[in-house]
Parts: C-alpha cells; sequence; structure tokens
C-alpha cells in the first residue's frame, strides 16, 4: 500500500541525536503502515551508518542509502530520497531534531482537508530561534498576508506531487541558503498553504559540538548568493505587488540582521567590501521606501545606512547590534526615537533614521465588565514596552460602523501596577483604567443611537498618541449574555444593548440587535404524571440576556377563550400559587430554577441565549381546577420579561417530544367518561386536553379479541390501557350474556408503572407503547354468544368509563 508520507532524513555524523530523531518518527501517531522512513547517510564516521542499519532491520518501512563520499551539505542526499520516494506527501527532517508525537497525522490530515500542497507544523527551537509568528494561525492561510514567508525552513509537509510535477529540487552547488531556494520555489508554484499552529509539531535543536550546518564559517559567496537568487525570484515571478514587496522586505530583514551584521565585522577589509558592494547592489535593485514597516527598527536602521553608503557607521552598528534591544527611548516633538548609535551626533544621522512612533504598540486588555443600572462600566489594563504610562491619558472611543461616528468618554487611572505584562518585556508594568458608558445618556444626555459601535482606547502620553482595538475576551472579563432591554429616548422605547466579543476577540456594543438582536424562546423538556399532578418541566430565555434579569410567567388559555386560565408566576426566590392573579387560589404552581434530574437546555435553545428553568404542577386532584379543565382543550402560554418589555407566545415542545401523545389519559373524578390528556399539536405547542375531546377514555382502553389456549382449558384476553384510574381505581373485564346482562366481572391483572416521565416518544398514535396485560379465564366461565368489555372505575368519579366490546364467539 502506497505510504502517506515520505520522511526523508539526511545524516552525516548526528549521534547520539539520531537515535532520538528516529524514535519520534516511529512513535507518531500516524499508522504505521503510512509512513515510510528514507535515510541517507553522507558517510559519517561516528557509528551513524551502523545504527541507520540496526533501526532498518528492525523496522520494514524504513531504508537507508549510504553514500561512499561525503557530498558536503544536506542537497544531495535529500535529492537522492526524493528519487525514491512515494508516498504522496514528503516531509524533511534533520537528523539531529525531533517530531511531536502527533505531527505527521495532523499536518497530513489538515492537507487533506484544505487542499494544501504544503503545511506547516508549529517549530519549536531548542537552544535556537524560531518564528513565531508564521504560526500564529492555524488552518488554510493566504501566502502573501500571512506570515508563513517568515519560515523557509524545508522542516515541512510538501505534496510530492507539485515537487514531481515541477522538478523541484535542492542545488547541490550552494551549500546555505539552499533550502529557502527549495521552500520558496514550491510556494510559487502551490496551490494553497495551511499552518499547524495549535501543536507543537517540530522541535529545532542546536547542537552544542557545532555540528549544525549553520555553525560552519561563510565565504562572501556564501553570505550573499542565496539572497540574490531569492530576490531575483520574487521580484520576477510574483505578480501581487503588495505580496512582492513583503517577501522582498522578509530578504532585506535577513540581509540586515543575518547577512550585513555577520559580514561586515570580519576582520579581513577585503572580505568586507565586496560583501558591501553586493548589498548596496541589491538595495540599489530590489528596495522600495514602503518595506520599512516590514522590518524592525534596528534593520530599517542598517538598511537606511545601506542606502546612504555609509559603510564605516554600519560596521559600528553590527558590531552594536547586542545593544539594540535595550536602546533608551526618547521623547520629542510628538514623536519617539531610539537611542541607537548616532543619534544626534556629529556628523548628524537624520532623525527619521531612529523614529520608532508608528512601532510602539499600544496593549491592552478587558479586565472586567457589569452593569450599573443602565451603565456598562468597563475596567482594564494597558502597557507599553520601555514606557511607563502611570502618567497617561485614556479616552474610550466608540466608533460607529458604516458612518465612523465616534463619541469619546475620558477614562480614569489607577496607580500603575507593578507586576510585568505577561507578554511583554520584563520590566514594562501594567496601569489599570477605568470608563463607563451611560447607554441613555451617552451623547451629550442623549441616548446612544442604534448602531453597532467598536471600542478603541486611546492612550496619550509624553505628546505621543496611540490606539487599539480593545480585547474583550480573556479572564470572564465580558460575561457570554450581557445584554440589557433599556428604554432610550423621550418615548422612553426599550432597546436591546448588548456588549459583546467579535469573532476576532475585540469589545463592541451592539445598540438596537443589529446583529445580536434579543430574541424569546421557550421549549418543554418533559412531560410527567406524579398521581394527580402534571409535572410540565421546560425553559424560557431571552437571547444575550443573563437568566437572572429574567422574569417568566406561565399560563393555560382555553381554545375559545371564554374562561380565565389556570396562571402561574416564576417566584423571584420562593415559588407560590396564582389563579387568575389570586395568589390565594389554587393552581398552576410555577417554580424557578433548575429541576431536581438536573435539566437539560432544549435542542431549540441557541448558544446565544441563557435557559431560565421551570417546573409547572397542575393538580387535578383540586376539585376547582379540574372543572375549569373540564371545559374544553387549553393552550399553554408563556411570557418573557425584562424590565418593562414583555414577550408572550404558546409553548412550544422540544423537538424530543415528537409524539402526539405526551403523556397517559387521566379519567375525570367529576364527569363519566371525560379525561385529562398533555399533549403536542401538530404545530408543535404543549395543550392539554381537558374535555376528552381528542383523546377519549373510551378510546385508551383497549381489548383485542380473546383466544383459546389450547389444552389448557383457558382463554386469554389480551388488552393495552393507554388511560389509568389512578390511586384506588379499579379496572375490570366484564362478561355479558347475549342480553346484555353483566354474568361476570374479573379484575385486570395490571403490574406496569403509569408515573414514568416521557422524555421522548416516537410512534404515533402510540397505542403499542401503552402498558400491556392479559387476562386468563376459564373457557366454561365464557357466557354463550355474550360479550366482553373493559371497565375503568375512578374514585370520587360520577360513573365508570367502558370500552369497545369484543364477541365472545370468536373464541
Amino acid at each position: 500500500m502506497r505510504p502517506d508520507v515520505s520522511v526523508v532524513i539526511p545524516v552525516y555524523n548526528s549521534m547520539p541525536y539520531l537515535v532520538e530523531c528516529l524514535d519520534s518518527v516511529l512513535k507518531q501517531t500516524l499508522d504505521a503502515s503510512r509512513i515510510e522512513i528514507i535515510a541517507v547517510d553522507d558517510a559519517s564516521d561516528d557509528g551513524s551508518a551502523e545504527l541507520l542499519d540496526q533501526y532498518a532491520g528492525r523496522h520494514p518501512a524504513m531504508v537507508v542509502h549510504h553514500r561512499e563520499t561525503g557530498s558536503g551539505g544536506p542537497s544531495l542526499p535529500r535529492n537522492q530520497a526524493l528519487e525514491q520516494a512515494c508516498g504522496r506527501y514528503v516531509f524533511f527532517m534533520d537528523a539531529d531534531d525531533v517530531l511531536g508525537e502527533e505531527a505527521l497525522e495532523r499536518m497530513v490530515a489538515m492537507a487533506d482537508r484544505d487542499e494544501s500542497d504544503i503545511v506547516l507544523g508549529k517549530i519549536i527551537g531548542l537552544g535556537r530561534t524560531s518564528s513565531v509568528k508564521a504560526y500564529q494561525q492555524s488552518g488554510k492561510v493566504d501566502l502573501f498576508r500571512s506570515e508563513v514567508y517568515r519560515a523557509l525552513s524545508p522542516q515541512k509537509l510538501f505534496r510530492r506531487s507539485i515537487i514531481e510535477e515541477n522538478r523541484l529540487r535542492f542545488d547541490e552547488k550552494i551549500w546555505w541558503g539552499e533550502d529557502q531556494i527549495f521552500v520558496t520555489e514550491a510556494h510559487l508554484v502551490s496551490r494553497g498553504v495551511s499552518v499547524v499552529g495549535d501543536y507543537d509539531c517540530y522541535f529545532l535543536r542546536f547542537r552544542e559540538d557545532g555540528g549544525n550546518i549553520t555553525q560552519r564559517v561563510r565565504g562572501v559567496d556564501e553570505m550573499v548568493q542565496h539572497v540574490e537568487i531569492l530576490m531575483e525570484m520574487v521580484a520576477d515571478r510574483v505578480s501581487d505587488d503588495h505580496g512582492r514587496m513583503r517577501f522582498l522586505a522578509r530578504h532585506f530583514r535577513y540581509l540586515a540582521s543575518n547577512v550585513l551584521r555577520g559580514g561586515i565585522t570580519n576582520d579581513d577589509a577585503g572580505y568586507r567590501s565586496r560583501l558591501w558592494e553586493r548589498c548596496r547592489a541589491l538595495y540599489e535593485r530590489y528596495w522600495a521606501p514602503e518595506m520599512h514597516a516590514e522590518i524592525g527598527a534596528y534593520e530599517s536602521l542598517q538598511i537606511r545606512l545601506l542606502g546612504e553608503g555609509d559603510l564605516e557607521r554600519s560596521v559600528e552598528l553590527a558590531h552594536r547590534a547586542e545593544d539594540s534591544t535595550e536602546a533608551e527611548l526618547v521623547f520629542d516633538g510628538g514623536r519617539a526615537y531610539r537611542r541607537y548609535p548616532f543619534f544626534r551626533t556629529a556628523p548628524a544621522v537624520p532623525d527619521h533614521f531612529y523614529d520608532v512612533t508608528d512601532r510602539l504598540r499600544l496593549r491592552a486588555s478587558l479586565v472586567s465588565s457589569g452593569w450599573d443600572g443602565t451603565t456598562l462600566r468597563l475596567e482594564g489594563e494597558a502597557w507599553l514596552t520601555d514606557v511607563d504610562l502611570a502618567g497617561a491619558g485614556f479616552t474610550l472611543v466608540l466608533r460607529r460602523r458604516g458612518d465612523k461616528h465616534e463619541l469619546r468618554l475620558a477614562a480614569t487611572t489607577a496607580d500603575s501596577g507593578a507586576r510585568p505584562a505577561a507578554d511583554s518585556a520584563p520590566d514594562t508594568a501594567r496601569t489599570r483604567w477605568r470608563a463607563t458608558i451611560d447607554v441613555p445618556a451617552a451623547e451629550d444626555g442623549a441616548s446612544l443611537t442604534t448602531g453597532v459601535w467598536d471600542a478603541r482606547l486611546h492612550a496619550s502620553f509624553h505628546g505621543v498618541r496611540r490606539s487599539l482595538r480593545l480585547p474583550a475576551t480573556g479572564g470572564g472579563a465580558l460575561a457570554p449574555h450581557a445584554g440589557r432591554l433599556l428604554a432610550m429616548g423621550p418615548a422612553g422605547e426599550v432597546v436591546p444593548v448588548v456588549p459583546y466579543a467579535t469573532t476576532s476577540g475585540r469589545l463592541s456594543l451592539d445598540v438596537g440587535g443589529w446583529l445580536r438582536p434579543v430574541e424569546a424562546g421557550a421549549a418543554v423538556t418533559s412531560v410527567a404524571w406524579d398521581g394527580d399532578r402534571l409535572l410540565v418541566t421546560g425553559a424560557a430565555w431571552l437571547t444575550e440576556l443573563p437568566a437572572g434579569e429574567l422574569s417568566v410567567t406561565v399560563a393555560l388559555r382555553r381554545r375559545a377563550g371564554e374562561t380565565p386560565a389556570p396562571r402561574g408566576q416564576l417566584a423571584r426566590w420562593n415559588p407560590f400559587r396564582a389563579l387568575g392573579g389570586n395568589p390565594r387560589s389554587p393552581g398552576l404552581v410555577v417554580t424557578r430554577g433548575t429541576p431536581r434530574d438536573g435539566g437539560r437546555s432544549p435542542a431549540s435553545c441557541p448558544a446565544s441565549a441563557d435557559p431560565e428553568f421551570f417546573t409547572v404542577e397542575l393538580d387535578l386532584g383540586n376539585a376547582r381546577d379540574e372543572s375549569r379543565l373540564g371545559g374544553g382543550v387549553w393552550d399553554f402560554w408563556v411570557t418573557v420579561e425584562s424590565g418593562s418589555e414583555s414577550r408572550e407566545f404558546r409553548l412550544p415542545s422540544d423537538s424530543g417530544l415528537t409524539s402526539e401523545v405526551l403523556g397517559r389519559t387521566r379519567p375525570s373524578r367529576r364527569k363519566a367518561g371525560a379525561s385529562v390528556t398533555a399533549y403536542v399539536t401538530r404545530g408543535g405547542y404543549l395543550a392539554v386536553d381537558g374535555q376528552g375531546k381528542h383523546f377519549p377514555v373510551r378510546s385508551q382502553l383497549h381489548l383485542e379479541a380473546p383466544r383459546r389456549r389450547g389444552k389448557a382449558g383457558e382463554t386469554e384476553f389480551p388488552g393495552r390501557l393507554g388511560a389509568l384510574p389512578g390511586e384506588n381505581g379499579v379496572i375490570t373485564v366484564e362478561l355479558l350474556d347475549a342480553r346484555g346482562t353483566v354474568m361476570r366481572e374479573l379484575p385486570v391483572p395490571f403490574d406496569g408503572e403509569p408515573d414514568e416521565a416521557v422524555e421522548s416518544v416516537t410512534s404515533e398514535p402510540p397505542a403499542a407503547e401503552w402498558p400491556a396485560f392479559t387476562l386468563r379465564v376459564p373457557t366454561a366461565l365464557l357466557p354463550p354468544g355474550g360479550t366482553a368489555r373493559l371497565r375503568m372505575t375512578v374514585e370520587g368519579a360520577p360513573g365508570p368509563v367502558y370500552g369497545e366490546s369484543v364477541k365472545l364467539s370468536d373464541v
């Protein structure tokens, strides 16, 4: 079977690291049958070759090729392995590095899902640096807009078909930077790239023995040649203007931080001069001013000196590169400068070479938020590397989408915190700020107009102004259901106001329900009979609002609407009874809070809702209530309120309650033949049939045709009961003669449990699910030509209820 991945490993004197490298491949969670390992030994003499043979002898999926003479670099061994590879994908690995256990499984799955030709797995440096920004996203990314081009090492998953179709190979004439050329060529022919940024896929090791190829001494060609090839390739083959600019800027960043920094400090003046001139040629041919924003401040200064042709100062800057991260900030005239070498010294270097104002990145977090009446209170922290913001001025800016109208609200500050920001330099302290939004009076005493408002935080310090879109996520600073219904404007119109976190985690305020509407809903989750009590459990909600802000009322209304309905209100702290608004009368008892069984959110409840659970109890043991229910068919109605806003609608059932009949029919004690049945209408709403209009008791007493039991001399009467008589009630089978006279009454042997809650019923009608019984009668006792029928007697009822008759002549 063709493997999914060919893992290519060039090996040269890689002991003892090679053992951990090979073990990490063999321990992959991707099935071993889906992996082949191709190791090419480049004439090692430290025992690496022998170890490879030992592993290959134990693992058939591993193939080893031995070279008699060393090639001097990984290119030739990688190319030799590519000629042998047969996997759908190829992964290039160095012999001193380690794979995370799930790395190949995750990368292959992502490549298949996204149909990407290249997958970057997050790389962690072990004593070495690796790009962080390249792995900040997960999933399929845009090559030109993302940061994946920062990572040009070959430790990636490549679809082998693009390698073979384009005859991509590592340049064997170049031993430095050849991997960057290969990866760039692959990017330029690929149909898509994805990133596994949420799992540590690859561990890049720094070898203390100096065995990394990156630690070799390089000549001018090795320092510059691959950059020249890359820049020419990008300029010639990238048609996207923005992408071309960013790719070239990436190589100029490398030119400043690696080539110039490492090359012009060489003791050989001729070496420095030759390298300088080749770098100057690249500047003249490819540099554009907008690239300054794509590279760091130190690299930008070095490139400016390159452009000025100032080799002497560039050399000194390279020698003092280690001090660049600690350079002091200088504020002057509303601008910020780094005190890099030669700042305001003679001969003068222009100030704009050192200007980092636009590079200062304000950071902030929302610590807490909450409502105080109609006022939304926000508290957060702000910080900026190397800048003490204790004396800064803060402003909360709300910007309305569409017309970008802004509302500026002054924020107050507390003492500067001593603890450093978690994701900043160690000496960066946080400053606490607070702001309030009085929504009905936010705009000079007038209500905040409807629309979606995005929150920004502005900071002013030393004449400099920085701002950012205010984050809303992390630490529970913003509740998931933080909305309110507020009276706004002169007419007091009720308007939903919902603070929420956008998909990018930023704070916004929806006034008027443009994107976060407040919608009412409710559903029944279970129905059960407990003796004569009907128990209905459900939940109600207003989306975006917390359950604690809701008041829920449940009522029964007769279809025709002639008589008042039993009605119950959710108590704030204690359950109570109410009937037609009179708290002294019995009726519906509604209990607020999660039911004893733990409850479950209805399937129809959206994620934006915080449901308020309730249990409704209707006691048919109460004569007055049963009498009222006997007047017809009743619908359950629910009213959900918050403040002065009220939403009223019929109570729907949850999707799990699919049958027309939910509970057992209960015969009436007050009226012969009447019954009470809870059911779901065809429209999906909960109702009660209080007079047997749809579900008469007679139709619930089902006696099947009798059958004789062989030689035993007995006759069996099978049947099912959709209605149960309740406590102290009796069900019998009456045997009548041909004239209709009752000759015998035989009790029905019934062992069923009628009071279980019905969580989900799938048959309609559910007669096959009714409790069943079988009555055995000596055949000799059957009156000739007679009939048999079921009879139900309910304690306290005015008379019995009879089911359909069956003929005894059928025996």
